[in-house]
């Protein structure tokens, strides 16, 4: 799955550099653009894993009332 965030990650940077002027793209290196992409990585990363948990935590509760109520 990590791949998968990894390829969207760069396609939003490639998006977000291609919004700037030329000659503030000329000014960011490559090492700037990985910086970046792993940037927005980790922030999708993040956001999958806060929904995971809410999602376990739903399931939990459901599995706690489906209990409650055999």
């Amino acid at each position: 799955m990590s791949e998968h965030y990894e390829k969207h990650s760069e396609a939003v940077s490639n998006a977000f550099m291609q919004l700037l002027d030329e000659h503030v793209r000329e000014g960011i290196g490559e090492a700037q653009r990985q910086q970046l992409a792993m940037l927005i990585e980790a922030a999708i990363s993040t956001a999958v894993f806060e929904q995971l948990e809410h999602a376990a935590d739903q399931a939990d509760a459901l599995g706690r009332q489906i209990r409650q109520h055999a």
